[in-house]
């Protein structure tokens, strides 16, 4: 949720939200409501895809090696945080060969 509102912050282009998991994009591509645990999260989500065009991609795994390696960091390091024009350094060597082609 916090990605999504940095992203509508930073930039006034559309948003690609891109996910490993179908069943992520289907939630927040649904209009129903998520009744999860997590459905107060998608309803925020769905909320701020509202105010821009949003665009839900699937991508490989082997294509989220960043988000993973992020996701790890928040975990073991018990903190969130927001690295603008460049990211923490155990990133560093997964940017490049993770990095997805946008095609519209």
């Amino acid at each position: 949720m916090q990605g999504m509102a940095l992203a509508l912050q930073h930039t006034e282009l559309q948003v690609i939200i891109q996910s490993d998991s179908i069943e992520a994009l289907s939630i927040l591509s649904n209009e129903n409501l998520s009744r999860s645990a997590y459905g107060h999260l998608v309803a925020e989500i769905k909320a701020l895809m509202e105010e821009r065009e949003s665009i839900p991609q699937k991508i490989r795994r082997d294509q989220n090696r960043v988000a993973d390696c992020l996701a790890n960091y928040s975990r073991t390091e018990s903190c969130t945080a927001v690295w603008l024009q460049r990211g923490p350094p155990c990133i560093e060597d997964l940017l490049p060969v993770d990095c997805n082609p946008i095609i519209l």
